[in-house]
């Protein structure tokens, strides 16, 4: 029995010693379950004995005390707790003992403005036996100052919606009644805190536009709020009052709510209104005065004290950049000179009382005088008046001109009267002496030379008479287009080859009533005098166009009549014109050329012949940089004449082709197209062969042939020949031409040029020559 009861012994201290081990583990546990919560909280943890002592210290990691944890360990709360705070500790403290958890809070004066803490303690017991308590303590510091701030911010809120002079009220979102007025809204509106409390507005009738509340209410059901919407208001008195009015939802008390906030504005809509009133009074009489000033055909300025522009009419406007060349009201500079004058200048009395100051720049001429406004010692504002005069100045120099040649033109025509009448004796008593057979040969010399010196003055007294305008014309129906194309062709054969000459025209009509002759001599003059301006060669530009002139249009001459004209531009690159030889280049006999080198008549017969044609001239020059001559000469009113009935039965029609035609001439390519048309061809049209080369270009399969003028701008017929034939463009040609191919019809015959006729083209001559191109191309 010992030794088994030694034995059963030995298991009783091996079972024991078992559970010892098991509770110790499962305390390890436990504690390491402890020390995961703890490490997991931003809390101080502490743990106090029946008597108060801290058995357990813990603070949340990265928070630092004076002292180590350790030091607290055993000692009582009175020893380490802040009297204030211990007081605290000390009542929660007696009250775990009976059961309770306890709360309170508490500040510490540490750091800036101190931090607040929250501390709670719970009891420990152990089989109903007090053993000591738990304490948790947080920070609550931002808490604590955000509440703080939230109190003030509602006490300043409160204060402010008490005294705002604005109109400040909440109403419950649900049904809208009112829950909070300020005194604004009861100066504002007139109602009294009573009257509106626990009432909508509707119920009040407070809105003057119903759609200034639907606005509101848009806003607030889009975006929860609405900003500065303008509104209508009726007080109580049933005045309207005009309100800026912002409104947002907020929480109230868990229930949302409107603020809104309405400042009255109407004294401020009523002075803008009038304003608004004056300022548009003002501007309705600054208007007026404007257009006045914009009436006014001369230039009207205000300028400042300083020569600030304050005014200016259109006029004006036109007028400063000339004098100032540049803009000054964009620059918005002051005003310092006009032209060459000092404005000071010009700001004082003309040394002749009641005239104008005048004022050049470049070949216009201004007339100014200038008028102070005055409020005090000193004028505050000067008005300015500015007249161009440049247009009656030249008008007038143009009538003392013409006044002047007429004067002697009729003194050349009286002599040239006499003259002619003398060297017809001469020239008839010269040829009965030739017929006399006793002369020697050398008398017969002589006699020769006296005739030939005589119609050599002849010729001079025809100029003289179409200076004086005595020449007897013979006006026929011309078309100065075809004529400079002739000219042109002479002219490009007798000056010299450093010469180029460029002739520019549109597609209109420039039949003249004219004298082809004369027409001829005119322009040979204008040619002869480019070319001996230009010593070294440069380029004559003949231009043509046809225009409509209005009466008194400023852009052309002051002296034409309203009407049809054609005008002849005749421009050379030379030597320009000296100011002081211009006013004379229209005189008889006038000449700056050397002995032997110009009679002095040339211009004079071009101004005779463009007078007696009822046409003016014009002359604008530069020295060094050339001169032009614009000749202004009547157009002859010419209708589109009907076609005459053409009886196509014996003569080839077409079936349909393509055809192209070229012309430059707007009435003979559209008759071209109406007869091509009657001969059941179809049929497309170009100005010039670059027109028609684009056509080709991009249509060459469907256009049977091309019927081109010979002579147009840009390109002509044999350019746009030798174009096609460099883009292989192979389809037969016909040419027209107002004077016969002699020199390059073989030429290009041989390339295949399908045939050619004169203008004016005949109806059967043109069907039977394009209906043979064609069928020469079939074959």
């Amino acid at each position: 029995q010992d030794a088994a009861g030694k034995i059963i012994n030995y298991a009783a201290v091996k079972r024991d010693v078992s559970e010892q081990v098991r509770a110790e583990q499962a305390l390890r546990e436990s504690e390491n379950k402890l020390e995961s919560i703890l490490s997991a909280m931003d809390d101080y943890v502490f743990a106090f004995d029946v008597e108060g002592r801290f058995t357990f210290f813990r603070i949340p990691p990265g928070k630092a005390l004076y002292a180590s944890p350790d030091v607290f360990i055993g000692k009582e709360h009175r020893d380490v707790m802040p009297p204030e705070v211990d007081v605290l500790f000390t009542e929660a403290f007696e009250r775990t003992k009976t059961g309770q958890v306890a709360e309170y809070d508490y500040q510490l004066n540490v750091g800036a403005g101190g931090e607040w803490f929250s501390a709670k303690l719970s009891p420990m017991f152990v089989a109903d036996e007090f053993v000591g308590a738990v304490a948790v303590v947080r920070n609550i510091t931002e808490r604590v100052r955000a509440e703080q701030a939230l109190r003030e911010s509602e006490e300043r809120f409160r204060l402010a919606f008490r005294i705002s002079p604005d109109s400040i009220n909440i109403n419950r979102l649900q049904d809208g009644l009112y829950v909070d007025i300020n005194e604004g809204f009861t100066d504002i509106m007139g109602y009294a805190r009573e009257d509106v409390i626990g009432k909508t507005s509707l119920e009040l009738n407070i809105w003057g536009n119903p759609q200034d509340r639907a606005r509101m209410a848009a806003g607030l059901k889009k975006d929860g709020y609405c900003d500065n919407l303008e509104a209508e208001f009726v007080a109580k008195d049933g005045s309207i009052k005009i309100g800026l009015m912002s409104a947002k939802i907020i929480e109230l008390h868990n229930e949302p709510h409107i603020l809104s906030i309405t400042r009255d504005i109407t004294e401020r809509k009523q002075v803008q209104e009038e304003r608004e009133r004056l300022l548009a009074q003002i501007n309705e009489q600054s208007k007026r005065i404007q257009q006045t000033i914009d009436t006014v055909p001369e230039g009207v300025l205000l300028l400042d004290a300083h020569g600030q522009v304050v005014i200016a009419n259109p006029v004006a406007e036109k007028d400063l950049r000339v004098l100032i060349g540049r803009d000054v009201l964009l620059t918005h500079e002051p005003i310092t000179h006009l032209g060459d004058r000092p404005l000071t200048e010009l700001l004082t009395s003309p040394p002749t009382k009641g005239l104008w100051h005048e004022v050049r720049i470049g070949a216009r001429t201004f007339e100014i005088i200038a008028r102070p406004i005055e409020n005090g010692p000193e004028p505050e504002n000067w008005v300015l008046v500015i007249n161009d005069v440049t247009r009656e100045r030249d008008i007038r120099t143009r009538l003392h001109q013409q006044e002047r040649l007429a004067v002697v033109g009729q003194l050349a025509a009286g002599i040239a009267h006499d003259f002619n009448n003398i060297l017809a004796s001469i020239v008839l008593y010269a040829q009965m002496v030739a017929r006399s057979q006793a002369l020697s040969d050398r008398d017969q010399e002589r006699l020769t030379v006296i005739t030939q010196q005589a119609w050599h003055a002849t010729r001079l007294i025809t100029q003289i008479l179409d200076f004086s305008r005595r020449a007897v014309l013979e006006r026929q129906p011309l078309d100065l287009l075809l004529l400079l194309k002739e000219q042109v062709k002479l002219l490009e054969r007798t000056l010299p080859e450093n010469i180029r000459i460029n002739l520019a025209y549109g597609p209109d009509d420039y039949m003249l009533n004219a004298d082809p002759t004369r027409i001829q001599q005119m322009l040979t003059n204008l040619a002869v005098n480019a070319r001996d301006a230009m010593p070294d060669g440069g380029t004559l530009r003949i231009g043509l166009e046809r225009i409509t002139a209005e009466s008194g249009q400023s852009s052309l001459l002051p002296e034409m009549e309203a009407g049809e004209w054609i005008r002849l531009t005749i421009s050379d690159s030379g030597t320009g014109i000296a100011p002081e030889v211009l006013p004379h280049i229209y005189e008889p006999f006038f000449t700056t050329k050397g002995p032997g080198e110009g009679s002095g008549l040339g211009l004079a017969q071009v101004y005779g012949i463009v007078k007696q044609h009822k046409g003016h001239i014009d002359v604008t020059t530069e020295v060094g940089a050339g001169t032009t001559f614009t000749l202004y000469l009547p157009a002859l009113r010419t209708e589109r004449p009907e076609l005459p009935a053409i009886k196509v039965e014996n003569i080839p029609r077409g079936h349909g082709e393509i055809i192209l035609v070229v012309e430059d001439d707007a009435a003979l390519r559209q008759a071209l197209v109406d007869i091509l048309t009657l001969l059941n061809y179809q049929v497309l049209a170009a100005v010039n062969g670059r027109k028609a080369l684009d056509i080709l270009v991009r249509r060459a399969d469907e256009i049977a042939l091309v019927l081109s003028d010979l002579v147009m701008p840009e390109m002509g017929g044999q350019a746009l020949f030798h174009a096609m034939r460099r883009r292989n463009l192979i389809l037969p040609v016909v040419m027209l031409s107002g004077h016969p191919m002699t020199n390059d019809l073989e030429s290009l015959q041989k390339q295949g040029l399908a045939g050619w006729m004169l203008k004016p083209p005949d109806v059967e001559e043109i069907a039977r020559l394009v209906a043979h191109a064609l069928r020469g191309a079939v074959d």
